[in-house]
């Protein structure tokens, strides 16, 4: 009989004190909790919060995108984010190879798109920030499907030190965002 005494009696005693911090927080705790949650759920709604790298805003002109392509020998991904004429935005990233190709992808894949946390770079790799699978920088817009970042162009034409990326491109990994 003790031992069962003594064990409703540590039940009520956590119990009471789970209720006394749960309903007597202060007003600006239990706004900043119902805030958390309100931003927790937003993040998981398509369009309402990207997570990931939004980088350099950009706009289109005559349908395309221009970048100097000198700022991409350092063979670092640059991120960048646009706005198509239907308002939807793209989040997207270039980066030059070491074999000199200028790619562009998708700050997103067709898995891990939902949760709004693009990718990163990491060495000669683009590594994704919600399940860490690692794609070397050569196959980055050559692969469609899978946790790939969405590609927009393996092979980026360049034009007098311009790299140009073309609306049409972009628009083909709007479904992402």
């Amino acid at each position: 009989m003790n031992k069962t005494f003594l064990i409703i009696l540590i039940l009520i005693i956590f119990a009471g004190g789970f209720l006394t911090i749960k309903f007597f927080k202060s007003p600006d705790q239990k706004e900043t909790s119902q805030q958390n949650k309100k931003e927790a759920l937003s993040d998981n709604l398509p369009g309402i919060k990207f997570l990931g790298e939004k980088g350099e805003n950009l706009t289109l002109g005559n349908g395309e995108i221009k970048l100097d392509s000198s700022i991409f020998n350092d063979n670092q991904a640059r991120f960048y984010n646009v706005a198509l004429p239907d308002s939807k935005i793209i989040y997207f990233f270039v980066v030059k190879d070491k074999n000199g190709i200028y790619r562009a992808a998708a700050n997103a894949c067709a898995v891990c798109f939902k949760t709004y946390k693009g990718f990163r770079q990491e060495g000669d790799e683009i590594v994704c920030n919600n399940c860490g699978n690692r794609y070397p920088i050569e196959k980055i817009a050559t692969e469609k499907g899978g946790c790939n970042p969405g590609p927009i162009n393996p092979n980026l034409e360049v034009e007098n030190g311009q790299i140009i990326i073309k609306q049409v491109d972009l628009g083909q990994v709007s479904d992402l965002f």
